[in-house]
C-alpha cells in the first residue's frame, strides 16, 4: 500500500463530509468512517507534518500537536463561530474538525451570492467577514485546512487582544475575522516562502491592503 498523503486524504475527508448532507444518506456509516479515517490519519506522520509547518514555528507552541476529530455539525449559519477547530488546553493538542472544515468552505463558495441579498447589510461585522470569505473561497479546498490551522493558532496566542490602560486587556469586537485575516496572511506569507509566488495574484484574490493585520 502506498504511503498515506496529505491531498488523497483531504479527498477522502471531503467525499464522507458531502456524504453526510445527502437526504437519505446513512449519517451513522458515515461518520464512523470518518472516524475511522482520522484515526488512521493521526498514527501517521501527516498530523505531525501539519504541526510542523503550521503550528510549530509561532513562539510558545513548540510542543502542540494536531488531530483530526469529526463530528457532525449542522452547515455553518454562523461562520465566524463554526465548529471548525478548538484547543484543549490540558493535552495541549489543537483539533480539526474536518466536516466543519468542508462546511466553512461551502459557506465561502456561496459568501459572494449571500453578500447580494439584503439581510447581508444588516451587519457590518457580517458582512465584512462573508466578503472576506468569498475571497477565500478561491483558494484549492485544500488550504482551507492549513487557514483553520492557522486561525486556531490565532485563538490560542490572543492576537486581537489589546491592553488598555491600566493593564486591562480587551478583545474588539469582530475578533473571528480578525483572526481569519491574520491567518490569511500567515498563509499567504507561506506560500511565497515556499513557490516565491504571490498567492493573490495566483488565485486572484482580492482584498485591500490595509485591511491586513501585522503577522504575530
Amino acid at each position: 500500500m502506498a504511503p498515506r498523503n496529505l491531498a488523497s486524504t483531504w479527498k477522502q475527508f471531503e467525499r464522507l463530509s458531502h456524504r453526510l448532507g445527502e437526504p437519505k444518506g446513512d449519517t451513522d456509516n458515515v461518520l464512523a468512517s470518518l472516524q475511522k479515517l482520522a484515526s488512521k490519519v493521526n498514527d501517521s506522520r501527516i498530523v505531525e507534518t501539519l504541526a510542523s509547518l503550521f503550528v510549530h514555528p509561532y513562539q510558545g507552541m513548540e510542543d502542540i500537536s494536531v488531530a483530526f476529530e469529526p463530528a457532525l455539525r449542522e452547515k455553518l449559519e454562523d461562520p465566524v463561530h463554526g465548529d471548525i477547530s478548538g484547543y484543549d488546553e490540558e493535552s495541549q493538542k489543537i483539533r480539526i474538525n474536518p466536516v466543519g472544515v468542508v462546511n466553512f468552505g461551502e459557506a465561502c463558495a456561496t459568501a459572494s451570492t449571500a453578500l447580494t441579498t439584503p439581510e447581508a447589510r444588516k451587519s457590518f461585522h457580517r458582512y465584512r467577514y462573508q466578503a472576506c470569505m468569498a475571497e477565500i473561497g478561491k483558494l484549492p479546498n485544500q488550504y482551507l485546512l492549513f487557514l483553520a490551522l492557522l486561525r486556531e493558532v490565532a485563538n490560542i496566542c490572543n492576537v486581537s487582544q489589546v491592553e488598555k490602560k491600566g493593564g486591562d486587556v480587551e478583545t474588539p469586537e469582530g475578533a473571528g475575522y480578525m483572526h481569519l485575516l491574520w491567518a490569511f496572511k500567515e498563509l499567504e506569507a507561506f506560500y511565497k516562502q515556499n513557490t516565491g509566488l504571490n498567492m493573490r495574484s495566483e488565485f486572484g484574490i482580492l482584498w485591500h491592503e490595509s485591511d491586513w493585520i501585522v503577522g504575530h
